[in-house]
């Protein structure tokens, strides 16, 4: 089936059910979701009934908006609690155990495998792969899942990873640099448009539905027997230039800290905002309007499928940065659904109003202060959106600023004295009257740079 032939769903459920076919015809072996679960996190590795301390899998469930509350559950070392997800419309679960209750970053404690997404990948491109993990021209996965359209690659590791903080960036880098190798133009119909996830990615759970609904279940097949350290990760991507050294250094112990007791009395002011009341104490910071419209036309030009949902965050973020109220903020993102859905390639991935719903709670959810997190490189790695750094040669923005402000003075030095940045008010009052009287508004505007109901505040 040639790639322009993938278009509809019910091309893409045949082409699930001929990729099954292959697999079975080839004598790979499928497991049961509990198998590979167990395959994956083996017995011991998570938290017994008795709480002896050890991390648990967070198994989350998605609902669409107004159909139901997503929910999430522990599974323990029983592997009991994975019923709740398996035959589920929407369940996901990442290769990693988490201490706590909830599926985040903070409460993250083992990373027991490395799994990366391929998109739209059709029969012939199963075959490439295939071919290419038995001729060694890419590393051979533990295990392959089904998951509708695509397929996920797991590969098994040695000894699990700690996940401390400081090896979130390192090891999302090694995992981007694998997921780039591995999503190309022979396993992939849509090879130009990666979906880079970060390490803490939920996967489709083994045993619940495909985006296909019922009758096609996300299905696993074990590929081989190996399992890999992260630096025969690592060689097998000959260009990889990534340092894994610091993976072997202890985290940096924090100094300085208190009891919580002794915070108390030491900070009163700070208990009682961040204890006491709850409230964030970072800092934000309010930019001029410019950049919320910006990004705007941003949206308008060069947002593609795959970075929509994140294109109206990133709206959110630019407009607590600006200080826009949230009603314009809402109205904007709204206002921008019909060309975001124009953008649609296939029919079962229409961008509707509950996609932007989702999406604006990060307004109410800013308690983690979307507006200072939502970085540059953030918001360019997740809506695709080419966003270039202000240049400063290297230089700091305080020493950058003060080498501008040096250069101003000594190009204005008139007569031993130094001007300010800006002409002098009166002076552009008179060059606009005179431009007034010879109809020349429009050239005083442009030369001066200036917003005419400034001018007339000014004349007045």
């Amino acid at each position: 089936m040639a790639k322009r032939d993938y278009k509809t769903v019910s091309e893409w459920k045949k082409a699930y059910r001929d990729k099954a076919k292959l697999m079975n015809e080839r004598g790979y072996r499928e497991l049961q979701p509990k198998e590979f679960y167990r395959a994956i996190f083996p017995e011991g590795s998570l938290q017994s009934k008795e709480h002896d301390g050890k991390g648990n899998i967070i198994a989350t469930q998605i609902r669409p908006s107004g159909k139901g509350r997503t929910k999430q559950w522990v599974i323990d070392d029983s592997l009991d609690m994975l019923d709740k997800v398996i035959g589920d419309s929407f369940g996901l679960i990442p290769p990693l155990s988490f201490y706590g209750k909830t599926h985040t970053k903070e409460n993250a404690h083992q990373l027991f495998a490395m799994a990366i997404d391929i998109d739209y990948v059709g029969l012939q491109q199963l075959k490439n792969m295939l071919k290419q993990f038995g001729n060694g021209v890419q590393l051979c996965p533990t295990f392959l899942v089904s998951s509708g359209k695509g397929v996920h690659l797991y590969y098994l590791l040695k000894e699990p990873v700690e996940l401390y903080a400081n090896r979130e960036k390192l090891l999302s880098a090694l995992k981007e640099d694998f997921i780039r190798r591995h999503w190309n133009d022979t396993s992939s119909i849509r090879p130009d448009n990666p979906d880079i996830t970060g390490v803490y990615q939920g996967f489709r759970c083994v045993g619940s539905l495909s985006k296909f609904g019922e009758g096609y279940p996300v299905r696993a097949w074990q590929l081989c027997d190996n399992s890999y350290t992260l630096e025969e990760i690592k060689a097998s991507m000959p260009l990889c230039k990534i340092d894994l050294s610091p993976l072997y250094q202890k985290p940096p112990k924090k100094q300085g800290k208190h009891t919580l007791e002794e915070a108390k009395e030491l900070y009163p002011e700070w208990y009682q905002s961040k204890i006491v009341e709850g409230k964030p104490l970072k800092k934000t910071w309010t930019c001029n309007t410019a950049l919320y419209e910006w990004w705007k036309g941003k949206m308008g030009g060069e947002v593609k499928v795959g970075g929509r949902y994140f294109s109206i965050m990133a709206l959110c973020a630019y407009g607590l940065k600006c200080g826009i109220p949230e009603k314009q903020i809402r109205q904007d993102a709204y206002g921008f659904l019909e060309h975001l859905d124009s953008l649609t390639e296939d029919e079962d991935n229409h961008f509707t109003r509950e996609d932007v719903k989702d999406a604006l709670k990060a307004l109410k959810a800013d308690n983690k202060l979307l507006s200072t997190m939502a970085s540059r490189e953030w918001i360019e790695k997740q809506t695709k959106v080419p966003i270039p750094p202000n240049k400063r040669n290297g230089r700091k923005q305080a020493t950058h600023l003060k080498i501008a402000r040096s250069t101003l003075a000594i190009m204005n030095e008139d007569e031993g004295k130094t001007l300010q940045g800006r002409p002098e008010k009166s002076k552009i009052v008179e060059e606009w009257r005179k431009a007034h009287q010879d109809g020349r508004k429009a050239d005083c505007q442009r030369d001066t740079g200036l917003d005419p109901k400034t001018i007339r505040k000014w004349w007045k």
